[in-house]
């Protein structure tokens, strides 16, 4: 091999090692520590339908129990969708969530029904509907949460009309936003992408965003009652939590394990 061959070699060695080494650096947008707080501050610490004025971290202390209810479409398909869904968010949250029998041991009740039949399962379930009329005109399924004085989530409800939300093709989005936001994460803002709150995106199923959110909200230095201030000081310890343990890096990989959208082979 003559000497100028080794020289050209080397070079090109050189330049494949700093080609690997920029790519592997290269991130998504999502993946960026600005953007994710920025995120997670409009998704958890803002309200859909419902401004207020010292927005504060609520989130589930105690185990999630789900009371199921079907009187319209396939009912074992819808409980089959929502159990898989339900137990993707245990695995990413470390919440156990779990289905009960008894409707008196539930604090999460999801109803699967017809659209004529909706204003009767929201007095059934949440209450009087003139309080969430803006809801009720715009969204296309219900979700609606109750906290304690701690601002620990104590109970919820999902409403799903069946039939309208087959019409708008967003059945199966309605069992993955409505549940996913129940845990704590209840805005939905156009500004947050790739999200399931980003109702002009076509995103069915949890985005890596979407997994790094709920790490984020059940992390061990995020507390129910933290106001906007509060949550700010201590995210990037959140964030150099979710980076040790590769969520941010492999979000897109983790986010799929155990999904709906692998169960379902899309």
């Amino acid at each position: 091999m003559t000497q100028f061959n080794a020289i050209a070699i080397r070079f090109l060695v050189i330049m494949f090692a700093m080609l690997s080494s920029s790519l592997s650096f290269t991130k998504e947008r999502w993946q960026d520590d600005y953007y994710i707080e920025e995120s997670f501050i409009k998704i958890a610490l803002q309200r859909e339908y419902k401004e207020t004025n010292y927005p504060k971290i609520i989130r589930w202390k105690k185990p999630v129990r789900l009371y199921f209810e079907s009187d319209a479409g396939d009912a074992k398909l819808q409980k089959e969708l929502l159990s898989v869904h339900a137990q993707h968010l245990a695995r990413i949250t470390g919440l156990p969530i779990d289905f009960t029998q008894q409707a008196s041991d539930a604090n999460i009740f999801v109803i699967f029904t017809d659209y004529a039949q909706l204003e009767d399962k929201v007095r059934q379930y949440i209450g009087d509907p003139e309080t969430i009329r803006a809801a009720l005109d715009e969204a296309i399924c219900l979700g609606n949460f109750r906290r304690n004085g701690r601002y620990e989530i104590t109970r919820g409800a999902i409403i799903i009309p069946v039939d309208y939300a087959r019409r708008k093709a967003r059945f199966l989005d309605c069992i993955v936003e409505e549940i996913t936001q129940l845990l704590g994460l209840p805005n939905d803002s156009n500004e947050v992408f790739p999200s399931v709150f980003n109702d002009v995106s076509v995103d069915t199923y949890l985005s890596p965003l979407d997994y790094i959110l709920l790490k984020a909200l059940y992390s061990q230095h995020i507390k129910p009652g933290m106001n906007v201030a509060q949550t700010r000081a201590f995210f990037p310890d959140v964030l150099n939590e979710l980076r040790a343990n590769g969520d941010i890096d492999h979000a897109a990989e983790r986010v799929q394990q155990y999904s709906l959208k692998r169960y379902l082979g899309d």
